[in-house]
């Protein structure tokens, strides 16, 4: 079964949050905290992936946390939701009470490895969308949905993908935050990509528009 998952937009420069069918949140603007990426495992082993070399600094930030959260949920959720909310309590609410019960009582997930087919996908739709400057999207400007570029890649079993659009320099580990959050998005695509048990692959893309801004693109898939 495939999981195709909702759009996420996220503005950071311009201070605003929005998500297809949401309303936009405002934020202030606010120095952001950046917890210590000190688990050893979890560096060897993303250190140890193919093309993990290839990665832009913030796609191995996004990787690490990623891969932090799978691995110890509780953990991430005090040292990394907790400070994000309490630089904007607005994020207060029933997602972030429902994500500390997902996190807090979910069971530590494989970690993620990078899947080449998958990363030649995701640095694909990420290139192609910023540099048609289109609409953050699932599909391809040339039409394609994620599960027509799941297929032309030779992929096959389950997959997902999120995509997340920020102001400027995004922060990578506040995107990842926000996908957990899933605020108003009432099926909890994100979350759910993120601590799927089936999905093992990944493929991480983070591209820029022209105007400076960020799209971020993750895929997944199951053992193949």
């Amino acid at each position: 079964m495939f999981h195709v998952k909702q759009i996420l937009s996220i503005f950071l420069l311009l201070i605003a949050f929005s998500c297809k069918s949401q309303k936009t949140l405002l934020f202030r603007e606010a120095e952001l905290p950046k917890p210590e990426m000190n688990d050893q495992e979890i560096i060897q082993w993303n250190k140890a992936q193919p093309g993990f070399n290839r990665l832009s600094e913030p796609e191995k930030n996004f990787l690490y946390w990623v891969n932090y959260s799978r691995k110890n949920p509780k953990g991430f959720f005090e040292s990394a939701v907790m400070p994000v909310v309490k630089t904007y309590p607005q994020l207060k609410g029933a997602n972030l009470i429902s994500l500390e019960k997902d996190l807090k009582s979910g069971a530590s997930l494989a970690l993620l490895q990078i899947n080449p087919a998958l990363m030649k996908m995701s640095e694909a739709h990420a290139k192609d969308i910023t540099s048609s400057n289109a609409n953050p999207s699932h599909n391809s400007t040339n039409g394609e949905t994620f599960i027509d570029r799941f297929k032309k890649v030779g992929l096959k079993n389950c997959g997902g993908e999120n995509i997340s659009y920020g102001g400027g320099e995004a922060d990578p580990l506040f995107m990842l935050v926000m996908l957990y959050l899933d605020i108003n998005v009432s099926n909890l695509g994100h979350r759910k990509a993120l601590m799927n048990s089936s999905f093992v692959n990944t493929g991480i893309s983070i591209a820029k528009y022209a105007n400076g801004n960020t799209f971020l693109v993750e895929d997944f898939a199951c053992a193949q």
